[in-house]
């Protein structure tokens, strides 16, 4: 097995002789899609959930660094990430909202440069770090607002000859119509309507029927006589690729590649580490990469992005379907992934959304997770996130895995435990 990161991405993004405040303001690009123009839904549990996704930053930031957190994460699951990583690794944890000026007692221990990299760079994050006196690697918050915009991006890689998936911009309920008749008669039988802003599937609509799109023309219409919509085919997918690139003045460094588990209408399950990739898709896909880089650079954009790119049934490459001009959760995983890939052939994450009546503590999870997976030397697995909400008298858990093995039937039939787990059978276990 092949792994596919390679480049050292702590060594890139913080320097030497820096230290670094990390911040995980994974939900702030929310507040730029202003359009109403398809149902959405909101889940505030989930949203309060993904804010603990912050923990991820305990897996990429040193010892030394500071984590800049908005929820205290659990006792035990910090002393859990702390073994696996090596005692004295862990960086210190500050809890911090964006107006918290006091930073004070944290950096008179520090003699080195302040450093702060935020998930996403907006103009409050960019204005806190001015305020707090942290270097920023880039402080170009409008391009990178635009870099994140999905219509801003579909026009630059058409204008840029990649290949592109079938789609239309549309301005009128009749345009929409026709670009979908388009569609179908292209012979694809699904679409998506798209936003310009939301990740994570925020900001797409899946259109799986002609039904489903009258429903949706009809919703519009009440809406808005004229706007500007992006309807596009809903190519079958053989493989969805994404690239990690890391964008500087002078360079550009391709981090890694690695591979997305996308369950059906485009729900995003888990990652794999160390994909198997033919040579010759793999030399083109880090050509394109790279050429995708250089043309960001010339553009005057440094930092980080994630690339989201598919292989059809086809087997046609369509490599920028989207751009994050940011970090991603995968950033965050990379330097331990690297370090686990010397031992392991396969490295994939996965995670469930579970609830239950109770609490559960870290440790208890912990166990029934070693009960229901049975690790072993040769294939275990690692939690790298533990989120935990109450709300409605019931208890809501987002739980991330990263599984890692030496036998792929092995490593396999873990990941299927992992799928099939839930808490539902042992509520009322010892009468709790």
């Amino acid at each position: 097995m092949t792994s596919y990161i390679t480049e050292s991405p702590i060594q890139l993004l913080k320097p030497a002789s820096s230290v670094a405040f990390w911040y995980a303001n994974m939900n702030d690009d929310q507040a730029w899609n202003t359009s109403k123009y398809f149902p959405v839904l909101n889940d505030p549990v989930q949203a309060q959930l993904v804010i603990q996704q912050e923990q991820q930053l305990l897996w990429i930031a040193e010892h030394g660094d500071t984590v800049l957190f908005h929820h205290k994460p659990e006792d035990e699951f910090v002393a859990y990430v702390e073994m696996v990583r090596g005692q004295g690794t862990l960086p210190h944890i500050h809890l911090s909202f964006i107006d918290d000026s006091d930073f004070s007692a944290v950096q008179h221990k520090q003699d080195k440069e302040p450093v702060l990299l935020p998930f996403l760079l907006t103009e409050q994050v960019r204005q806190w770090s001015q305020n707090n006196g942290w270097t920023l690697r880039y402080d170009d918050a409008d391009y990178v607002r635009k870099l994140n915009d999905k219509y801003q991006v579909r026009r630059f890689v058409e204008k840029n000859g990649f290949a592109v998936t079938k789609g239309y911009f549309c301005h009128t309920p009749e345009q929409l119509e026709e670009a979908y008749q388009m569609i179908r008669e292209q012979g694809f039988t699904q679409a998506v309507l798209k936003s310009p802003h939301g990740s994570s599937g925020k900001g797409l609509s899946i259109i799986d029927s002609e039904l489903a799109f009258k429903k949706m023309i009809a919703f519009i219409r009440r809406r808005a006589a004229t706007f500007e919509l992006l309807i596009e085919a809903w190519h079958p997918i053989q493989r969805s690729l994404n690239a990690q690139i890391f964008i500087q003045l002078k360079e550009v460094h391709l981090l890694a590649i690695t591979e997305q588990r996308i369950q059906e209408r485009g729900v995003y399950v888990g990652t794999d580490y160390a994909p198997q990739i033919p040579t010759e898709l793999r030399e083109t896909y880090e050509k394109e990469m790279l050429r995708l880089g250089h043309l960001l650079q010339q553009q005057g954009y440094t930092g980080v992005i994630g690339v989201d790119s598919i292989v059809d049934e086809l087997g046609d490459l369509y490599p920028v379907i989207e751009i994050n001009g940011r970090f991603t959760q995968v950033t965050y995983l990379l330097p331990f992934v690297d370090t686990q890939l010397r031992t392991y052939a396969f490295a994939e994450s996965r995670y469930i959304r579970v609830d239950a009546e109770r609490q559960y503590t870290f440790s208890e999870m912990k166990a029934l997770l070693d009960e229901a997976l049975e690790p072993d030397p040769r294939h275990r697995y690692v939690i790298y996130t533990y989120a935990a909400h109450l709300h409605a008298e019931r208890w809501h858990y987002r739980v991330f895995l990263l599984f890692l093995g030496q036998d792929a039937g092995s490593f396999q039939h873990m990941i299927d435990r992992f799928e099939r787990f839930t808490l539902t059978p042992l509520e009322g276990v010892n009468g709790k």
